[in-house]
Parts: C-alpha cells; structure tokens; sequence
C-alpha cells in the first residue's frame, strides 16, 4: 500500500464520526441552513358590543393603546388560546363582577356611557360592570391605562426635598 494512501487512512480514521464532511448520502453537499418555525398567534376577533364575546370565558370587547379595533380579549389584553382565557386578573375596560377581579389601581364599576363617551366605551351597556381607574385613590386614565398621580406627585416632592438636604450638609 503506497505510504500516501496509509496516512489518509490512518488520519480519516481519528475524525469523529460526528464532524462529517456535509455530505449526504446522495453525494450532495447540505447547504440549506435549517427553517425556524414561527409561532405568530391569530388577532383575537373583533367586536362591536360586549355580548360578542359572550361565548369566550373570560373576555371582554375592548381596544387597547396598541390597536383601534375592540377585540374579545383576555384579562391580559392578549387573545384567547383555544377559546380560553388564563389571566388571573383584568385591565383596564374588562368585565368584571367584583374589584377582585381587576388589576391594582382598578375597582370594578359601571361605565359612564354618554353620547360623547368614546367609541371603545360604547360597546358596553350602563348594567355591565367594568374595571375601572381607581380615582379616589389618585389613580388617573391615560392612554387606556391608569398612572397613579399620588404616588407621582410624592415621589417627586421626595426627591426635591432630598436633593435640597443633600445640597445644604455639603
């Protein structure tokens, strides 16, 4: 055996079978890098009135910052899964029975339905209860959610105030 072919041999030999050389079976060379799946989860249905959604437990017709269509959306303002809802608690605009049930800085209320109410609110009837901002306690609605003006207004006076000590001991 030429001492040429014995080295190739003798070297092929102590290559892992795991490294390869790319090559299948067919003696084509893979060169397609693999294809990720992608999990894009469907919009949830849109709706017009709250009894549209009546058929998903757990969810309300509401319209988040994000998007301007009413949609039948969990607690969580996500879609429901296999027409379930899992959040625990609800946000802004959901139905709800009970403050409980509504996130904190929430509590559970009528909505105030006027003919100037904003079309996201008219999709509600003045007998359904909804998770509302929690105004007597400092909560305020902005861009469908509720900031906590209070504890802004405190935490600000406190940095002032700090800031000031700090200046006059130095």
């Amino acid at each position: 055996m030429p001492p040429k072919l014995l080295f190739f041999l003798i070297a092929t030999s102590f290559i892992p079978n795991s490294i390869g050389f790319g090559i299948s079976s067919f003696g084509r060379a893979y060169t397609e890098p693999p294809k990720l799946t992608t999990t894009t989860q469907a919009p949830a249905r849109p709706c017009s009135k709250q009894a549209e959604c009546a058929g998903i437990t757990s969810s309300s017709c509401v319209r988040t910052h994000y998007d301007p269509v009413t949609r039948c959306l969990c607690g969580d303002n996500l879609p429901p899964v296999n027409g379930q809802c899992e959040a625990p608690t609800k946000t802004l605009y959901h139905v709800c029975a009970n403050s409980d049930e509504c996130n904190d800085g929430l509590i559970c209320g009528a909505p105030n339905i006027t003919s100037a109410a904003p079309a996201h609110m008219r999709v509600f009837t003045p007998q359904d209860k909804i998770c509302l901002c929690d105004t007597e306690n400092g909560y305020k609605e902005k861009e469908h959610a509720c900031s906590d003006a209070v504890i802004l207004k405190i935490s600000l006076f406190a940095i002032i105030f700090v800031s000031c000590l700090r200046k006059l001991m130095l």
